[in-house]
């Protein structure tokens, strides 16, 4: 079903308990001709009830993510449920020792639509505060990508201006030297424009969460890398492990197994690619004997050290895996490895 579709339900669900709590109204009112105070009191809940049914389209209509409008339904229902039960032990206590009290139904079922209408809105507050803390996110994704992308351009700018000197400089058997620089060069800057695209779409479109075959993803990223580059090593240990994730994941994963060979000066460099899981985890570990990523690069995407001008490391790709993360609530670490690196993806089993 689309995730559209599934926004409308839950959102209708909202709106369905808003619905019965006006039909119990204005059934009563038609069967008992109630005196003055019940039709206060009936005048009351149909006002609640109708605040149930405008409540599911506004929330429809408020551009929640699936997740959140799930959240405010679960909200919605909680406060049904709870009041509901606690009322019908009432109900059964009352009658048990004396008698029920006059419509029990009718007045029961203000009740509950009062509930129902205070968890919608704690539903709701939930809902937008963590909509905000998803911008913010964003903003400073903004932030980091914009000073990386300057710092990026400025850098390959200054590279292609000494390409070009040296061309005026260069004679027949520095030219294929020259060549290859420039063309490295050209091949950065495209690596440059993917990711940005790619966070473009993580940003404009963020990515529901599914069950996703996690031993499968790594064995297509590792074929094609293997092709890519012949002559690195790459050992691939993968149980059969779902996670909660998406496609995005294979870029994460595929980002740290290239750079892990593109960064290494051996001839041969060898990647370990490992998926485990263990208590409700599933967990990829992507080892490599290349240069140790530095201190700023880590620190920096993993928060520990507050993002500033010159602080806030120079690739892009470690900062799209750790945002690939947010995406599906997983988490971004490294382990201590001597020659080489160790970088663990986590993320909730499905």
């Amino acid at each position: 079903m689309h995730t559209d579709t599934w926004r409308a339900a839950a959102s209708a669900t909202i709106s369905l308990t808003g619905l019965v709590v006006v039909a119990v109204m204005a059934r009563h009112v038609l069967d008992t001709q109630p005196p003055t105070s019940g039709w206060l009191l009936a005048g009351f809940g149909a006002l609640v009830g109708l605040a149930l049914v405008a409540a599911g389209y506004v929330v429809y209509r408020a551009g929640f993510t699936l997740r959140q409008t799930l959240g405010i339904a679960g909200w919605n229902a909680l406060g049904v449920v709870v009041i509901g039960a606690a009322l019908a032990l009432l109900y059964a206590y009352q009658s048990a020792v004396a008698s029920l009290p006059a419509a029990p139904i009718f007045s029961g079922t203000v009740v509950v639509a009062v509930s129902a209408v205070a968890h919608v809105l704690i539903g709701v507050n939930d809902a937008r505060r963590i909509r905000a803390r998803e911008l913010a996110r964003e903003r400073e994704k903004l932030d980091v990508l914009s000073r990386l992308v300057r710092h990026n351009l400025r850098t390959e700018a200054q590279r292609l201006y000494s390409y070009s000197t040296r061309v005026r400089m260069a004679d027949d058997e520095s030219s294929d030297d020259l060549a290859d620089d420039v063309h490295g060069s050209g091949e950065r800057l495209a690596e440059l424009h993917e990711h940005i695209t790619t966070i473009r779409d993580l940003v404009e479109n963020p990515p529901e969460p599914r069950p996703y075959d996690l031993g499968s993803a790594v064995a297509d990223v590792v074929t094609d890398l293997r092709e890519d580059h012949p002559d690195a090593t790459i050992e691939v240990n993968a149980a059969d492990a779902t996670a909660v994730a998406g496609d995005y994941l294979a870029d994460a994963i595929r980002e740290l197994v290239e750079n892990a060979i593109q960064h290494n000066d051996s001839d041969e460099p060898w990647v370990g690619v490992e998926v485990t899981e263990t208590d409700g985890r599933v967990e990829v570990v992507v080892r490599d004997d290349g240069p140790e990523i530095p201190d700023v690069e880590r620190e920096t995407v993993t928060g520990e050290r507050e993002i500033t001008q010159l602080s806030h490391g120079s690739g892009v790709g470690l900062w799209l895996v750790r945002w690939i993360l947010d995406a599906y609530d997983g988490d971004l670490s490294f382990g201590d490895r001597e020659n080489g690196n160790e970088v663990v993806l986590s993320f909730p089993a499905a």
